[in-house]
Formats: structure tokens, C-alpha cells, sequence
């Protein structure tokens, strides 16, 4: 049995146009990537914040994302999540959707406070991908004015007649603000009492009253006071004297060059957010920081704003996870 050609062309030319609608519907169906990133964002956009609300982190987030907001012509709405030193905050971003509707505003956290658990829940440069470094502020290191340490050199000559009769303040376990001071005792060959708060505020009112001896805090914090006389400045954890505070050395200076930390903030995303979405919000962080309000705020603050490539901050957290993780190990340190 055979078919005509007539009716063959027939089946052929249906065959086809069913083909063709298929294609054209798969075309409708699934957006390309570039066409996706071209009407991006057309939805508001969640960030995630790792800090409860007035904290550093948050007012970069907030501040950052606002300006953003207008550049962009979408709500980008800030939501805090804390818990475990900013590590709860920074997993839920890890675990959400890679489309770029989700993205984070973190601190210098996300490549410490993981090793503070029994079992490390993300790696920060594997788990993220980087959008922008936003700010840097250097530590420095205070007590009451009404201390009897009128310098470093006197804390240390008192600190080591007595092993753990001191105590030192942090704003909880594995912050910056703790891991600079388990660096300096390590430095200083000193021992002393690690006295945790649930924030810097706290511990910081507490050394202002003199109930704890001496904390290493931001610098964005303590320059007013220091500058107004209502605190006192024993180092600066940084290669050079800052410009807010000149008159107080650096803890190099005084002989302790191994003690290095900075407080970072910085705009990441799930791992696997389109690169072209992720060029976007470079694009779109590193404007928001030329801008003159943004500008004005983080400079009130005592900060620098860095901004830059995405590489510049995938540079800074590479070289962060060894060195905290080697210290957590080394000083035994946990979440407990």
C-alpha cells in the first residue's frame, strides 16, 4: 500500500507546522537568559540583612538599598535575620532561590562564624557569589575614660602580673570585635576573661562604665567619643594611624604587628545568580556609593567606602576563611 505524494506533502507540511508551533511555544515558555536580565528587576527584591535592626550592617543595608531602589524603579525590601552571629541570616540566603530576587547585606562574619559550629553550614566562597564591597571600618582598641590604662603598655604590664584577672569585652562569640581580641592576647602572650554581649551596644556601654576593662570596637563607633573625650583610645588595629583618631598609635606601632581584622560589609548573593543579574547589582551598588548621600552618611560613620569589581570582594573573602578558621582552631573557640 502506498501513499500519494499529495497526501505524503500534506502529513509532511503538519508535521512541520506542529514542529514549528512547538519551538515557538518553548520560545514563549522559557525566557532567555538575556532577556530575562533586560527586563530585570520587575518584581520587588528581598535582601536580607544578618543583623538585627539599627546595627551597622542593617544602616549600610538600608542606606545602600534605598538608593538602589530608586535607580532601579523597584522596592528592594530589607528583612533581618539574626541568630549565631549573623550565620542563620547568612543560610537562609544560601538556601534561597539563585534568580537574583533574593539577595544579602552582610558583615565580615559570613567567613568566621561557621567554624564556631560542629558542623560548618556554608562556605562563603563556594555558597555565595559576590556582588560588591561596600564599606570598611578599622577596629580600635578602648577602656573608660576614667581607666587607670592610660595606655597599652600599662593594661599589658597589669594584665600580665595577674593571668585571667582581667577581662575583655566582645559583642558576642566569633564577631570581629572577639577574634581581634583572641589575636591580641595570642600577640601579647595574655590571658584574659572573655566577657560575651548580645551586640556591641551593650559592651560597649558596659566599658564606657567601667565594668569590663578594655574592647576592641569599630572604629565608626568609638571616634566620636574618643574625639569628645568620653572614651579612650589605647590602639587602632590597622597599618596606619586613622585620620578620625591620629593622636592614638596603632597596635603595630606598640609592638603587636600579627594582630590584623577590619570590619567589612559587603552585597552577596545565592551561588549560581546569573552573572549578568549579578553585574547589574554591581553596577547598580557602586553608583548608589558615588552618590553624595551615601557618601556623607558612611563618612559620618568613619568609614571608607570601597565598591569595585565583584572580584575585590571574592579576593577578601578567599583570604578571610583560612585566617579565621585557623584562629577559631588554634583558640579553641565555639559557638557554646
Amino acid at each position: 500500500m502506498s501513499f500519494s505524494p499529495v497526501k505524503s506533502t500534506g502529513k509532511a507540511f503538519r508535521a512541520a507546522a506542529f514542529a514549528t508551533g512547538l519551538a515557538a511555544v518553548a520560545a514563549v515558555a522559557v525566557p532567555t537568559s538575556s532577556a530575562a536580565t533586560e527586563e530585570y528587576p520587575s518584581k520587588p527584591v528581598r535582601v536580607i540583612v544578618n543583623s538585627a535592626p539599627g546595627g551597622l550592617t542593617d544602616v549600610i543595608g538600608r542606606l545602600l538599598t534605598n538608593k538602589m531602589s530608586e535607580s532601579m524603579g523597584k522596592p528592594m525590601v530589607v528583612e533581618n535575620r539574626t541568630g549565631a552571629g549573623g550565620v542563620l541570616g547568612a543560610d537562609a540566603l544560601r538556601r534561597s532561590p539563585a534568580d537574583g530576587y533574593t539577595i544579602g547585606v552582610v558583615a565580615n562574619g559570613i567567613t568566621s562564624g561557621p567554624f564556631l559550629l560542629p558542623e560548618v553550614p556554608f562556605m562563603a566562597d563556594k555558597d555565595f557569589d559576590p556582588i560588591a564591597l561596600l564599606m570598611t571600618t578599622p577596629m580600635v582598641m578602648v577602656t573608660s575614660i576614667n581607666s587607670p590604662y592610660k595606655d597599652l603598655d600599662s593594661f599589658v604590664k597589669e594584665a600580665k602580673k595577674d593571668p585571667g584577672a582581667l577581662s575583655i569585652a566582645s559583642g558576642g562569640i566569633g564577631t570581629m570585635t572577639h577574634l581581634v581580641a583572641e589575636q591580641f592576647q595570642a600577640e601579647a602572650d595574655l590571658k584574659l576573661v572573655h566577657v560575651p554581649y548580645k551586640g556591641g551596644g551593650p559592651a560597649l556601654v558596659d566599658v564606657m562604665a567601667g565594668h569590663v576593662p578594655v574592647y576592641f570596637d569599630t572604629l565608626t563607633t568609638s571616634a566620636n567619643l574618643i574625639r569628645e573625650g568620653k572614651l579612650r583610645g589605647l590602639a587602632v588595629v590597622n597599618d596606619e594611624r586613622s585620620d578620625a583618631i591620629p593622636d592614638v598609635p596603632t597596635l603595630a606601632e606598640q609592638g603587636y604587628p600579627g594582630v590584623k581584622g577590619i570590619s567589612w560589609f559587603a552585597m552577596i548573593a545565592p551561588a549560581g545568580t546569573p552573572k549578568e543579574i549579578l553585574q547589574r547589582l554591581n553596577e547598580e551598588a557602586n553608583k548608589a556609593l558615588e552618590s553624595a548621600e551615601v557618601k556623607e552618611r558612611i563618612s559620618s560613620l568613619g568609614g571608607t567606602i570601597q565598591g569595585g569589581s565583584s572580584e575585590v570582594l571574592a579576593e577578601l573573602i578567599s583570604s578571610e576563611i583560612p585566617r579565621w578558621s585557623k584562629l577559631i582552631k588554634d583558640r579553641g573557640i565555639t559557638a557554646q
